[in-house]
């Protein structure tokens, strides 16, 4: 059964122990990870919250931009 492609793997305890130790310590950076996601939909209602707070400035700020250029377009039209 062994070939010159496949060669003999030696597995020892110690491998074993050393990859479940790994494989334990991303278990638990998984769990920490998914724990915080728990409190992520508030936090992001509270950002939703505030954007849409601070959304107005957006808004008046374009009215006035708006408000500029059609000046200044009804101005160089009034001249020539």
């Amino acid at each position: 059964m062994n070939t010159d492609e496949n060669p003999p793997v030696r597995v020892t305890t110690s491998m074993v122990y050393a990859k479940q130790l790994e494989n334990e310590k991303l278990l638990i950076e998984l769990h920490e990870r998914l724990s915080n996601m728990e409190h992520m939909p508030s936090r992001v209602r509270e950002l939703e919250l505030a954007q849409a707070k601070q959304a107005w400035i957006e808004k008046v700020a374009y009215a006035a931009l708006l408000a500029g250029v059609s000046a200044v377009v009804g101005g160089l039209l009034s001249v020539m």
